[in-house]
C-alpha cells in the first residue's frame, strides 16, 4: 500500500472509532440513572484510590 491509501486507512479508522465511541457514549448515558452514576463513580473512586498509609489495621479487627 503506498502512503495515500495508508492514510485514508488511518483516517477512515478515526471516523468509524469516533462514531462507535458517540454511539456507545450516548447509549450509556441514556441507560445510566443517577443512581447508577453515583455507584459508578463510587466504585471508580475506591478501585483508584491511593492508600499511603498501609494496611488499615482498624478493618482488620
Amino acid at each position: 500500500m503506498d502512503a495515500r491509501a495508508d492514510d485514508r486507512v488511518f483516517l477512515t479508522g478515526i471516523l468509524v472509532g469516533t462514531a462507535c465511541g458517540l454511539l456507545l457514549g450516548s447509549a450509556l448515558g441514556l441507560q445510566l440513572r443517577p443512581e447508577r452514576r453515583r455507584a459508578a463513580r463510587r466504585l471508580l473512586r475506591h478501585l483508584l484510590r491511593r492508600d499511603d498509609d498501609g494496611v488499615r489495621f482498624d478493618l482488620l479487627v
